[in-house]
């Protein structure tokens, strides 16, 4: 009674499974932008990992710095004996005191406050680093997605070379038994047709390479491909063109701004240290008791070090050593960068033109071939001729995808240099404005 009260909510269950299934096999097998590869995969890249947890632990760092400035909490407890002597009588003295202590650093130099300072310049150098880390990383998906476009979009081309040789055997077959070819063109035709198949196969197997390249990078599985589409990246000829302003290079920028922050100047080496401490007696079980318990205590103190080796001054020297480097290598990284990002201008003009001129001749070598089949069955062309127009516009054909997918790359690259690439692909992730990188006066 239980189960045939239960058998039409069972049946309704099943019937749902059987819909549910074709759909997600249908959505397993639909096309996928870059955009949304790039959105379900790129928060787990290792690189982009690393970088979100230095992010991380430059704001601890910043969170340290900051707590110098504060006040310091600070609990002790004690217990002992002692053997003294009190109005020249021996006592054995057995004590167990807890104190309370709150110490503030009035002034230290100013070197509180310049750690402070560059610390929450390694916090958005942190975060530039984390943009330059997912864009590094789209860049390579983004490269491993056109090399998978790229096979797919030769797969069809290769399978009409294909069937062209093939219809091609047939026809001289034809002829062959027409009377109107010799043995010789038929073993030709069938040396074309073993070329075609081997390149069809050799296309198959780097449809496969780039699929199981582009998996591994996305540690997922990936679906079919969807041809894209990139904006041109601005003109490097452009006098009014600012300066690069990628992750990589503001954030060199930001780590040599931060080592200067930690410069200071002369005066703060031999400047004295001053605090101020409070300490209030919190329990006391001393037996027997001092003649004099003391219950609370403000004090001031001034303190003055100077290393007599030299420790202090050579620390200073060596934080500005540190920083010329650090300027220098962000002076380094900015010249790579737009040198790189400039030499890319004439390659991305050349593979424009490229492009255009390989699809006009893609066009006529497609009209050529079609009146070399009628002046092939005609008599008035040979075999190798037709053969070499077939091959000749399939060459032009994977020129044509290269050239596109070098276009794609230069495009990315320069991209990248730029800043922009991860809001090109649609990720909506803007570059954030780049901080005053001035040095200190």
């Amino acid at each position: 009674m239980a189960f045939a009260a239960l058998r039409p909510v069972l049946c309704l269950a099943l019937a749902l499974a059987l819909m549910a299934g074709p759909g997600r096999a249908e959505d397993a097998s639909a096309p996928e932008t870059l955009a949304a590869l790039l959105g379900r995969s790129l928060h787990l890249d290792p690189q982009v990992r690393s970088a979100q947890s230095l992010l991380q632990a430059a704001q601890e760092r910043n969170i340290q710095a900051r707590s110098r400035i504060g006040p310091v909490l600070s609990v002790a407890h004690n217990g002992g004996t002692s053997n003294d002597l009190e109005f020249n009588l021996p006592v054995d003295r057995h004590s167990v005191r807890t104190d309370a202590t709150l110490r503030w650093n009035l002034y230290n130099g100013g070197n509180d406050l310049a750690e402070m300072s560059a610390t929450e310049i390694e916090v958005d150098a942190a975060r530039l680093e984390l943009q330059r880390a997912r864009e590094e990383a789209a860049e390579r998906v983004a490269n491993a997605y056109i090399e998978l476009l790229r096979t797919d979009s030769l797969m069809p081309l290769g399978k009409q070379r294909l069937d062209e040789a093939r219809r091609l055997v047939g026809l001289v077959h034809r002829q062959l038994d027409a009377g109107k070819a010799a043995e010789s063109d038929a073993q030709q035709a069938r040396a074309s047709l073993l070329d075609a198949e081997i390149a069809q196969q050799q296309l198959a197997a780097d449809q496969d390479s780039a699929r199981r390249k582009l998996a591994a990078l996305v540690n997922a599985t990936v679906r079919p491909a969807q041809a894209l589409a990139l904006p041109a990246p601005p003109d490097a000829d452009d006098p009014a063109q600012p300066s690069m302003d990628s992750g990589t290079v503001v954030a060199a920028r930001l780590r040599a701004n931060a080592a200067r922050q930690r410069v200071r100047p002369w005066q703060t080496v031999v400047a004295p240290r001053v605090d101020v401490e409070m300490r209030k007696q919190l329990t006391d079980r001393t037996r027997p008791q001092t003649t004099t318990v003391q219950q609370y205590a403000l004090s001031l103190y001034l303190r003055w070090e100077m290393p007599l080796g030299g420790e202090t001054l050579s620390r200073r020297n060596e934080t500005e050593r540190r920083a010329e480097a650090a300027l220098a290598d962000a002076e380094r990284v900015e010249r790579l960068a737009r040198a790189e990002w400039l030499s890319l201008t004439p390659l991305i003009q050349a593979n424009g033109r490229a492009i255009e001129q390989l699809d006009r001749q893609i066009q006529q070598y497609t009209q050529l071939v079609r009146a070399g089949e009628l002046q092939f069955e005609a008599g008035r062309r040979t075999l190798a001729q037709l053969m070499a127009l077939s091959d000749s516009r399939f060459n032009a054909q994977q020129r044509l995808a290269e050239q596109a997918q070098r276009l794609f790359n230069n495009r990315v690259r320069q991209l990248n240099l730029a800043g922009a690439l991860l809001p090109a692909l649609g990720l909506g992730w803007q570059p954030a404005p780049p901080p005053d990188t001035a040095a200190p006066p």
